[in-house]
């Protein structure tokens, strides 16, 4: 699936809602179906996943067309900065639909962390929108995403 037409299958959906709250409902809902060993708490543009035994996982849904060999990632890398060096979380994904030119996770180094804080991580990752045409729903490598 093209990264237009994911755009176009959003944009199908739901004309009062723009794209990127979509993706950020479509990647909410798939993270919270299973709760068993772990919270999930929903901020304003974010998904915490709180795990029982370890660290908690920040979220961040991103509706962007993203292109392995030209990351764009300055904003990405600012935002994780702050929360990092503000001690609030240590381990941040950012997530994109996954298309034929964004489809592995890509671990990033960011030179002025190492020193500050040298156990954070921060990821981005492709995510599928298969379910929207596998499942016919309308509504809308990180295991813990969705399991």
């Amino acid at each position: 699936m093209s990264f237009d037409d994911c755009t176009n299958e959003f944009s199908n959906i739901n004309i009062s809602q723009t794209p990127e709250s979509m993706f950020f409902q479509f990647v909410f809902n798939k993270i919270s179906r299973n709760q068993k060993n772990r919270f999930i708490e929903r901020g304003e543009n974010t998904i915490d996943i709180i795990p029982f035994n370890d660290e908690v996982i920040r979220v961040i849904p991103i509706f962007k067309d993203m292109d392995k060999y030209n990351l764009s990632l300055e904003n990405e890398i600012m935002i994780a900065s702050k929360m990092i060096n503000n001690r609030e979380i240590k381990c941040i994904y950012f997530v994109y639909p996954k298309h034929e030119n964004f489809d592995k996770h890509i671990q990033i180094k960011v030179s002025s962390l190492e020193t500050a804080c040298s156990d954070y991580m921060i990821k981005i990752i492709p995510y599928s929108l298969k379910d929207l045409y596998k499942k016919g729903t309308r509504n809308g490598k990180c295991n813990i995403l969705c399991k």
